[in-house]
Formats: C-alpha cells, sequence, structure tokens
C-alpha cells in the first residue's frame, strides 16, 4: 500500500492531495497513509485484504470512503475523526454484529452507508437499530432510501428531494414549500458549518450514480 500511495502522489505533497485510488493493492493494514493528507475528500481502497483500520488516519477533509470487498470485522472507531464523511461503502466485509457497526454513530455528517453482504445485515433489529441511531442523517442504507430515518419503498425520486407518497416529512410540510426549502437550508447550514455545499452536493450526485450503478451490476451478475 504504501508503494501505491507514493505513485498516486507523483510527487506532491500530501496536503494537495484530495483524492486516492488504491484499489487491489495488496495489505491487511493502513500503511503509508497519514495525518498529512488534511486535504483528502475521495478515498478508494477497494479489495485489498483490510483485515482491520488499525492505523487509519485523522483525515477531517474526508467526504467519500469506500473500502468494500476487503474483511474488516470491527475497529470502525478508528475513522471518528473523519468528521465530514458522508458516504462510506463497507459492503463485502466481515463485519457480523450491532456492536461492530456502533462506532459509526460518532459521525454526524454519514448520509449514505452501504453495509450489504456483511452478516450484520441479517441480525435480528438491524433495520430498526439504523432507523433509531442514524435517523437524523441516513438517507440511503443499503441502496435502500430512508426518510426520517423510516425506509420508504415508493421513494425512486427521493435522492433529488422529492417524494410522492404521504410520508411525514410531505404531511408536515404540505402546502408549505418555502418552509420546507427555508428549513433543508438550515438543516444544511447546521451540518455543513459553512462549508462549500455546492461542490458537495455536486460531488454526492456523482457518488450516487456510482452507487447506483455499482448496486445494478450486482442485481445482473446474480440474475
Amino acid at each position: 500500500m504504501e508503494k501505491r500511495i507514493e505513485l498516486e502522489k507523483r510527487g506532491r505533497h500530501p496536503s494537495e492531495i484530495d483524492q486516492l485510488i488504491l484499489d487491489d493493492c495488496r495489505s491487511t493494514s493502513i500503511i503509508g497513509l497519514t495525518d498529512a493528507y488534511v486535504r483528502l475528500r475521495n478515498l478508494s481502497i477497494i479489495n485489498v485484504g483490510l483485515t482491520s483500520l488499525k492505523g487509519f488516519p485523522s483525515l477531517p477533509s474526508l467526504v467519500f470512503l469506500d473500502i468494500s470487498e476487503n474483511r474488516i470485522s470491527n475497529g470502525l472507531q478508528t475513522l471518528s475523526g473523519c468528521i465530514k464523511l458522508k458516504s462510506l461503502n463497507l459492503s463485502q466485509n466481515k463485519l457480523k454484529d450491532i456492536e461492530s457497526i456502533d462506532p459509526l454513530k460518532s459521525l454526524p455528517r454519514l448520509r449514505y452507508l452501504d453495509l450489504s453482504n456483511n452478516e450484520v445485515t441479517k441480525e435480528e433489529g438491524y433495520k430498526e437499530y439504523v432507523s433509531e441511531y442514524f435517523s437524523k442523517t441516513i438517507k440511503c442504507l443499503d441502496g435502500d432510501i430512508y426518510l426520517n430515518g423510516k425506509y420508504d419503498s415508493d421513494s425512486g425520486s427521493d435522492l433529488n428531494g422529492e417524494d410522492g407518497s404521504e410520508s411525514e416529512a410531505e404531511e408536515e410540510g404540505e402546502g408549505d414549500d418555502d418552509d420546507d426549502d427555508d428549513d433543508d437550508d438550515e438543516d444544511d447550514d447546521d451540518e455543513d458549518d459553512g462549508d462549500d455545499d455546492d461542490d458537495d452536493d455536486d460531488a454526492m450526485k456523482k457518488e450516487m450514480l456510482v452507487v447506483m450503478n455499482h448496486l445494478t451490476k450486482n442485481l445482473i451478475m446474480k440474475a
């Protein structure tokens, strides 16, 4: 992994790098990634063979993290320093129980979480746990859309903020679109604390396209 990071840097200082793609380099642990990557926003470490996140640095600017197709079973508390993390893909790992994902509650801006193809998704009460503890932030769990912490099977357009069903969000804001928009703006301000929301939203749309394409590909392969 350390050699791959050096190649990806291309002579740049760590503080200049906003994206690292380390897919398919072989390593069982995080090596060569440090706190010096203060501007890193997008990190992909797919199919590396990670068994642990020990040594994962504090990355205060990280927004997108993909560590799918590894062998991670615990240690998610090491992600607590990623205070701006919005999209986390942990699919196809070895997370077995609710306790293993409990540390993710400390991520204040997490909106898109993929834990599919982990044993934890088969645990009794899994969906209820997420609804209770992630309801203030989570919008998409394992490809399912959530409104006010509740799964909404008819929310195909919710990624764009629209909802044709009689959800709680619609009932509360029905007939007052301006108020809804103001509330949304206030929520965004609270979450982003003055950050560039337009850049994050554009990046999130691109990330969600990648996520949905990934899910579609998996469904086709299983068919």
